[in-house]
């Protein structure tokens, strides 16, 4: 009975994860390319490098922080 509730736990820790990451890599690809746009990147590869590289960024921060990145983003923007 132990080892079901385990498993469970270990279950809704990576849904909360990916859900986290999830929200977090496309609030940074949103971010990225408004950011992008207005400081008129120079090459598409430029542009679809900044995306990349904030998408993962801002998705990490979210599932490591969680809702205090949420909170922290909605002061700092």
């Amino acid at each position: 009975m132990d080892k079901n509730n385990r498993s469970d736990r270990k279950n809704d820790n990576q849904a909360e994860f990916t859900a986290r990451f999830g929200c977090g890599f496309i609030f940074g690809i949103f971010l990225a390319i408004a950011l992008g746009l207005l400081a008129d990147a120079p090459t598409v590869a430029t542009l679809l490098g900044i995306i990349f590289i904030s998408a993962v960024v801002c998705g990490l921060l979210s599932a490591a922080f969680g809702d205090k990145f949420w909170y922290w983003l909605r002061f700092w923007l």
